[in-house]
């Protein structure tokens, strides 16, 4: 009588429990919902294996012992921070972005050699080396002078690295460049000495400007008075040759201040002109 009732009773809830465990068992990851940017791949361990037919954009069940591998199939992109010596053995801090995807036709191929955790496994230590490897070849300046062609150096180093990988790679970019302090410092440094000098070489400048304008302006003013002086003896040399006697005693008789004396005698046959000042007339008288 009580084996009855343990049967109805406690047997039963135990019957339930057992029942919802296996349900939750089996629902618990028997299907999976393939978004768009996914592609997936089925794998069946106790049958036919990896299946090489994509799965894209729908919902898939399958039995619980089976799963499905998903990837990727937008552009992602997948930052490193990597600490480089530059070429002039100065050690600076370089954040960098890669922006890849698996090949769409080579998933299967991709999961078969290397698995979903590419990036971990292949992208990444080859993604470092590269932008080392490419840094190390420029000045500390070039780099943030030359940032794209940095970009492209690194891309194309990495680009054959991953060869054969079934990975495409879009872009790298030179996200940032961190500068320790004595390297700031020192870069500081430099442009304030650049700034001083091209403040020296502008007032320099302003001074050459200056003593140009003086030279010209001295020359300017010694040509006229060289010129000044050329006509100054022109004319001089001019009255010199039309200065006769007949002209003076022109002058004298023209000159009303003067008492003139006429004295028929002369050895060019013309009157004898005599300035006789009036103080000396009045003493006479």
């Amino acid at each position: 009588m009580q084996t009855k009732q343990f049967l109805s009773g406690s047997g039963i809830k135990k019957i339930g429990y057992l029942f919802l465990f296996v349900a939750a068992f089996i629902s618990y990851g028997c299907f999976t919902n393939i978004r768009p940017g996914e592609a997936g791949l089925r794998w069946h361990p106790l049958t036919s294996g990896l299946q090489k037919d994509l799965l894209t954009n729908s919902l898939y069940f399958y039995a619980p012992w089976n799963d499905i591998y998903l990837y990727p199939t937008q552009w992602t992109s997948y930052k490193e921070k990597v600490d480089v010596l530059t070429r002039d053995d100065l050690t600076i801090n370089v954040v960098a972005a890669v922006i890849l995807r698996p090949v769409a036709g080579e998933i299967y191929n991709l999961q078969i050699e290397i698995g979903p955790d590419y990036y971990e496994k292949v992208v990444r230590p080859q993604f470092r080396t590269s932008v080392r490897n490419a840094l190390s070849a420029y000045s500390m300046i070039r780099i943030s002078k030359e940032t794209p062609k940095v970009s492209q150096d690194i891309r194309q180093a990495l680009g054959e690295k991953l060869r054969g990988k079934h990975i495409e790679i879009d872009d790298v970019i030179i996200d940032d460049i961190e500068y320790s302090r004595p390297i700031l410092t020192a870069i500081e440094g430099k442009l304030t000495k650049e700034q001083e000098q091209e403040q020296m070489k502008f007032e320099i400048n302003i001074a050459k400007k200056d003593a140009e304008i003086t030279i010209i302006h001295a020359e300017a003013k010694a040509k006229a008075t060289v010129i000044e002086a050329e006509g100054k003896a022109k004319a001089q040399k001019l009255i010199a040759s039309q200065l006769t006697k007949q002209y003076l005693q022109l002058k004298a008789f023209e000159n009303p201040n003067s008492k003139l004396m006429i004295v028929p005698s002369g050895k060019d046959g013309l009157p004898l002109i005599l300035n006789t000042p009036q103080e000396n007339s009045k003493s006479e008288e």
